[in-house]
């Protein structure tokens, strides 16, 4: 049996994981994430999220105080939230951002990168970037002439259409940039594209590494397709109740509850028991 007070590290996905399906970090939830970091347990956020839609969770986790760390666009950015320190940054290029946004067209799907405080689209903005915009604060602004509005740099730029449609295009897509992106459908409404090879395990790989810490310290919760590489790569790969089977299948435990109830409780309860004092002020009692 693995010894529970071995993991000194706590890696979370965002959506789907640590926030309702409203989007919204529930009370309890928070305030036992801080309780665990009170005594010595370290968090990271990693998101297919843009890091300015990461802020506003790593602030209600008390990161201004903690040694909390971002991993944002699927692993294309690592950051140090307190310090704003970059540890690992990679871009798209800007030919393939040009074949993107041509492909977009071809198949009929919106197209969205992420600037500074805004989101930038090439085609009418849709339902899933609207949503977008609320959940991250940051307005859209639609330019037909996409490629000419984008930044300099690029981490990530999104896909956007039915299900249905993604799940058609994606295998195309997939051999058309082998070698030089990777994409990853972990909403139903988005295909998100990163520089090849670059997924949630390449930033925390890289983080990992740098801070010189073993997988075997480290638990992660997640629930999307984009979380499979992450899942195998910590001690505990810990899969939401809400999330597909085929992410089940990889996961070392599957919570009973989904993030709709406070599943993340659950983990912490199960895997971090050593902090039982604290987390009992916090409302959590170990058992």
């Amino acid at each position: 049996m693995k010894n529970l007070h071995s993991y000194s590290w706590l890696v979370l996905d965002i959506d789907g994981t640590t926030v309702t399906s409203d989007k919204v970090l529930d009370p309890k939830t928070r305030d036992v994430l801080v309780a665990l970091q009170t005594q010595g347990i370290r968090i990271v956020l990693a998101s297919g999220r843009p890091l300015e839609g990461i802020y506003p969770i790593a602030k209600q986790l008390g990161f201004d105080s903690f040694d909390g760390y971002m991993v944002a666009f699927n692993g294309s950015i690592v950051q140090h939230y307190r310090t704003g320190k970059r540890l690992f940054e990679t871009y798209l290029s800007h030919s393939l951002l040009l074949d993107i946004w041509n492909d977009a067209y071809q198949y009929g799907l919106g197209i969205m990168t992420y600037d500074t405080n805004r989101i930038i689209s090439g085609t009418c903005p849709d339902a899933f970037m609207k949503n977008e915009s609320k959940w991250s604060h940051l307005p859209i602004e639609w330019h037909e002439n996409f490629i000419d509005h984008i930044p300099e740099n690029v981490c990530q730029c999104v896909l956007t259409g039915s299900s249905s449609q993604l799940t058609q295009v994606q295998r195309s897509l997939e051999s058309r940039y082998m070698g030089r992106a990777s994409l990853y459908h972990s909403e139903p409404n988005c295909l998100e594209v990163t520089p090849y090879g670059v997924d949630k395990s390449y930033g925390m790989k890289r983080l990992f590494s740098g801070l010189h810490i073993s997988p075997s310290q480290i638990v992660f919760c997640g629930d999307g397709y984009n979380d499979i590489g992450m899942l195998q790569y910590a001690q505990v790969g810990v899969a939401m109740a809400n999330a597909p089977s085929e992410v089940k299948s990889v996961a070392d435990y599957v919570t009973k509850h989904s993030n709709d109830e406070q599943g993340l409780l659950e983990v912490v309860q199960r895997f971090f028991l050593c902090q039982g004092a604290s987390l009992k002020q916090a409302g959590l009692s170990p058992s």
